[in-house]
């Protein structure tokens, strides 16, 4: 067979991998290191390294994943030009440098780039190289080991930046963001085509991903070479808990990792010259590249029309069918992307392997470079096993851009680029759904759940009616709706979409203290707060009496959520806020919880979900019925109304715990009370009685008995009056706060109470509180 010598071949590829014990920083592994280590390797890999580092005219570097989204500060610095300091360190003079834009793809498709341009005489020889020190960067943080990645070589070099934006205006606004909230939108579309239940769906991806782990733990250069069962990466626990519905851990791309790849280019000419023995050569004989819409405006999300037109064009170049493929390496961010690819080859993924490395969740998630490790290992693959064919499919941003490649030791004939970008122009040409951005009820195609430190954290739905198709985002910090979503399969529900200032946010199925229809979202549960509706009065009830009404993250959130509904709800005019039990209003934050290191997140409306909410336009009145301590304090501070049983006790007693009353306390009291009377009570964190709170101007009145009788005694004086004109009040005054720079004033609460937990004193004082010690303070 005559071989043209210009074409394009493999003939280097080497990796790295480094498990670095977080110790030494002279070992610590950073980017550059890895990428020099794994390019040494390819070159060497060759045999014949000298010869072929002097006939390379392209070094081009993956672009690393902190230099991969806008506006990301990397703690170590950053190498300025990463193609030409690679260069230099390799002794490589007067080559192209090239920085690659964003995407998994981009490995495959730069392999495909460089082979046009051996091919066309460009280049004589190209080193593709990138690597990652995630899991590095990570463990010096943590240890507070200070690395240092900024040594740079300056030269003459191409920056491709980050690429146009992979989603539009539309879909960022209304719930989809980084790849962990945006793939399960594909991953719960395609649970419905196949008909499967949720717990069905979870064992079948990790049914899939247990293979995948098995390849991982035979190969050398895997960041996490350990088998893993089904069964463990089906069930939630601490070592693989929830990331996003339908995710755990482990069955999504692992990012920490220390992992560097290269593979070098040449043409069958200049490998002859340089001496490199043509058992290395690994032709590359097909190959595609093709790019998807916009999320949204996808037909169908079950399918990727962009992997399989990018499967079938690279196919149809090298002249294959699948059945002449003996090896694969499907793209593995996540088990939709194989599963898709699997399913549009044909191919039984029970019983023929995708993966030569590992996969992402088990070989390891090297950012955009994870491809290259994957065609440096199936050419490995290839040269012992003289004759077969590889398919690499690699992917980028959300299925947005995939580049597939057919390798073989087999020669090529008469090599030529490709030229047909049918399935290109298929996906370009078709028609898009409608999106709507309007008030509608729709029902639900896809949804997830998102999870932070073991709660929900954010969420959104993609559902369709006659006219189109409408994305909608959970509104930030509604828990209880979140809860309602992950709780039952969602798939063809119905579900109503409310548009509200550009945004559509999913509507809960109910009013507060109304039940749920039958065929939509559950109702909501709230598990430390009752609520009631009386008329035009919400009633919410703090209820935990057991701690006191103490309140914690968990609490903040459903109270956010409620005031958020009372705020919205047009039928509602006056709350009434009160504690459980006859002995506390609420004693403040859950000292013990903090002590346990539980979660102490807060919603943006702050302390019970109301101290930093400063646009209410509807009364809120305390009904003080026992101790208002601490954070308990600060509610009826925030609230516009207060009155007290005449056992009530208030205090700001932070100080004597090491801590101050940091939800708006200081401000409050200061403002309501005057300066020095303030003062005398934040800096002694001394009691008073509800005698002395009326006198003071802390509440506005005192009465003998029932103080959530007097509550709504005042609440029906208030529903005397236009809630219009009430309203226009609150606005009125708001607008009086907002000139007084209360919000401003409270900003700066974090970054004081910041400091304030970074002292001795702090830890001492919530400890103390916890042992029912008497705290010894150090002033540090």
């Amino acid at each position: 067979m005559a071989i043209d010598p210009q074409t394009p071949i493999l003939v280097g590829v080497g990796q790295i991998v480094r498990h670095w014990d977080g110790q030494g920083i002279d070992d610590a592994p950073g980017p550059l290191g890895l990428q020099l280590a794994a390019a040494k390797r390819a070159l060497a890999d060759s045999g014949a390294a000298e010869a072929l580092r002097r006939m390379i005219d392209g070094v081009v570097v993956l672009r690393a994943n902190h230099d991969s989204i806008e506006g990301v500060r990397h703690p170590f610095g950053r190498c300025t030009n990463p193609p030409a300091t690679l260069a230099a360190e390799l002794g490589i003079e007067g080559a192209r440098c090239i920085y690659s834009v964003v995407g998994g793809d981009q490995p495959q498709a730069l392999v495909n780039e460089a082979a046009e341009a051996i091919f066309a005489g460009d280049a004589e020889a190209v080193l593709l190289a990138g690597a990652e020190a995630t899991a590095a960067m990570k463990q010096a943080l943590k240890a507070r080991l200070t690395l240092d990645w900024s040594y740079s070589v300056e030269g003459p070099w191409e920056d491709r930046g980050l690429g146009p934006s992979l989603l539009t205006d539309y879909e960022r606004v209304n719930g989809l963001a980084m790849p962990t909230q945006t793939y399960p939108a594909f991953e719960q579309a395609l649970r419905a085509r196949l008909g499967l239940d949720r717990s069905a769906y979870v064992a079948l991806m990790s049914e899939l991903w247990e293979g995948f782990s098995q390849v991982a733990a035979e190969n050398p250069y895997s960041q996490f070479p350990q088998s893993r069962s089904r069964d463990f990466l089906a069930t939630p626990g601490d070592a693989n808990y929830p990331v996003a519905e339908p995710y755990l851990k482990w069955h999504v791309a692992q990012d920490a990792v220390n992992q560097g790849a290269a593979v070098i280019l040449t043409s069958v000419g200049a490998a002859r010259r340089a001496g490199i023995d043509p058992a290395k050569w690994v032709y590359l004989h097909g190959y595609a590249a093709v790019k998807d819409r916009p999320v949204m405006e996808r037909p169908d999300l079950s399918r990727s029309r962009a992997i399989e037109a990018a499967l079938q064009g690279a196919l149809d170049m090298a002249g294959k069918t699948v059945p002449g493929i003996d090896r694969f390496d499907l793209y593995s961010c996540f088990p939709c992307a194989v599963l898709l690819a699997a399913e549009a080859l044909g191919v039984d993924w029970r019983h023929t392997r995708c993966t030569v490395t590992g996969g992402l969740p088990f070989f390891g998630g090297a950012g955009n470079n994870y491809s290259m490790h994957a065609i440096a290992t199936m050419a490995d693959r290839l040269r012992a096993s003289p004759g077969e064919f590889g398919l690499i499919l690699a992917n980028g941003g959300f299925l947005s851009k995939e580049a597939a490649g057919v390798y073989s030791t087999e020669p090529v004939e008469n090599w030529r680029p490709r030229r047909d970008d049918a399935g290109q122009r298929d996906i370009d040409d078709a028609p898009a759904p409608a999106l709507l951005a309007e008030t509608t009820d729709a029902l639900i195609d896809s949804y997830t759940v998102t999870w932070k430190k073991g709660q929900p954290s954010r969420g959104y739905v993609i559902a369709s009616n006659e006219k189109g198709r409408v994305l909608a985002r959970v509104r930030t910090g509604h828990r209880a709706t979140l809860a309602c979503l992950a709780e039952q399969d969602a798939i063809g529900r119905s579900v109503r979409i409310v548009h509200e200032q550009g945004v559509n946010f999913v509507e809960p199925a109910s009013r507060l203290c109304e039940p749920a229809p039958a065929a939509g979202l559950a109702a909501r549960r709230f598990g430390h707060v009752l609520v009631e509706r009386h008329g035009h009065v919400l009633e919410v009830t703090l209820n935990r009496p057991e701690a006191m009404n103490a309140l914690f993250s968990g609490v903040h959130f459903e109270l956010h959520e409620i005031w958020d509904d009372f705020e919205r709800d047009p039928d509602l005019w006056v709350a009434i806020v009160t504690g459980a039990g006859d002995r506390a209003f609420c004693s403040g934050n859950d000292l013990k919880v903090t002590a346990k290191g539980g979660d102490m997140s807060i919603p943006p409306s702050g302390f019970a979900g109301l101290c930093s909410r400063f646009d209410r336009t509807k009364p809120v009145i305390a009904a003080v019925n026992g101790v208002a301590m601490g954070g308990g304090l600060e509610i009826v501070l925030a609230c516009d109304l207060a009155v007290a049983a005449a056992s009530a006790r208030f205090a700001l007693p932070e100080v004597k715990v090491g801590l101050y009353a940091a939800a708006g306390g200081v401000q409050r009291l200061t403002r309501q009370i005057g300066r020095k009377a303030a003062m005398e009570l934040i800096l002694t964190g001394r009691h008073f009685d509800a005698t002395e709170a009326r006198e003071l101007g802390v509440i506005n009145d005192v009465v003998d008995g029932d103080a959530l009788g007097a509550a709504r005694a005042l609440a029906e004086r208030l529903l005397e009056n236009s809630p219009s004109a009430i309203r226009a009040s609150k606005e009125a005054l708001n607008k009086l706060e907002d000139l007084e720079s209360l919000e401003e004033a409270m900003a700066a609460n974090g970054r004081i109470f910041g400091r304030l937990m970074r002292t001795r004193d702090f830890r001492e004082g919530v400890s103390a509180f916890a042992e029912k010690r008497k705290p010894e303070w150090s002033g540090s």
